[in-house]
């Protein structure tokens, strides 16, 4: 398993400045080719009804992550909000650690609704965390690997937030001008790893044409005997609305068996990338 050390120092480039400009041109064509994908997402592996809950990115809210949902409820699964409202819209935190409260509160309010799915259903709920999202959920399959089946997150900076287009704003937000310690940012980055050992699959889909989150701080650094980490063709703010995205999730939510060899399709294989993982 990789060490601190190792989670904290990665390539903090940031994202390059041609994807961060056209990130809204690019997820206006992700949302368009997944509605012209929709005859062929009928050929997608079929879904056993399991509950998926998504998780929004930062200031985020469950708009953003309707049709994901959508998706999701069309391939048989019962896919819900986590209802809490936008993400981080109400943090007032002076400083990072205040910020990694706010962040501990939400995530203890989400075990709790997926405590009371689990309950209903009898069956293990899937987490799907977009950016900040994902983040919550790997810290939660750490915690309560009992309610957790499996966790996928989309465009998730799992390493300091330095590597983010958004870290100066995020900044702002919490009260610190830029100027946190390198143990805040070290205990921001192993925070999510440390609430037991990792007994939960984990598929990470990154984008090297991300325009908020730099690839090199975009890779789960958990176990990697339950972690995968996949690069895919999407901008940030387009993950819950991409094509290949919803293929790639739709495959992974179902047993190897059944999946596509989707790295070894001629037509798929340059927009996917495995990194590491089975």
């Amino acid at each position: 398993m990789p060490t601190s050390s190792q989670r904290f120092n990665q390539d903090l480039r940031p994202p390059k400045l041609r994807h961060s400009i056209t990130e809204l041109g690019r997820v206006l064509l992700e949302a368009g080719g997944s509605l012209l994908c929709s005859p062929i997402f009928k050929t997608l592996p079929q879904g056993d009804g399991h509950t998926i809950m998504t998780i929004p990115g930062f200031m985020g809210a469950d708009g953003s992550t309707a049709m994901l949902r959508r998706f999701l409820n069309d391939r048989g699964y019962n896919a819900i909000s986590w209802g809490l409202g936008r993400n981080a819209s109400e943090a007032s935190a002076d400083t990072l650690e205040e910020f990694m409260q706010h962040r501990a509160m939400l995530e203890e309010q989400i075990a709790r609704h997926v405590e009371r799915e689990f309950l209903a259903s009898g069956r293990k709920v899937t987490l799907i965390g977009w950016s900040l999202g994902g983040l919550y959920s790997v810290a939660l399959a750490h915690r309560y690997p009992e309610w957790i089946r499996q966790v996928i997150t989309l465009g998730t900076p799992f390493g300091d937030p330095r590597g983010t287009a958004l870290y100066s704003v995020m900044s702002r937000i919490n009260g610190s001008s830029g100027d946190v310690s390198e143990q805040s940012l070290r205990d921001w980055v192993e925070y999510t790893y440390s609430g037991g050992q990792l007994r939960v699959p984990v598929l990470t889909l990154f984008s090297e044409s991300d325009g908020i989150v730099g690839a090199g701080i975009a890779r789960c650094q958990g176990d990697p005997d339950y972690v995968t980490n996949m690069a895919v063709a999407a901008s940030h703010v387009g993950f819950p609305f991409n094509p290949v995205v919803f293929a790639v999730i739709a495959n992974h939510l179902v047993a190897p068996q059944y999946r596509w060899a989707l790295c070894r399709s001629d037509r798929i294989a340059p927009l996917v990338q495995l990194v590491n993982g089975g």
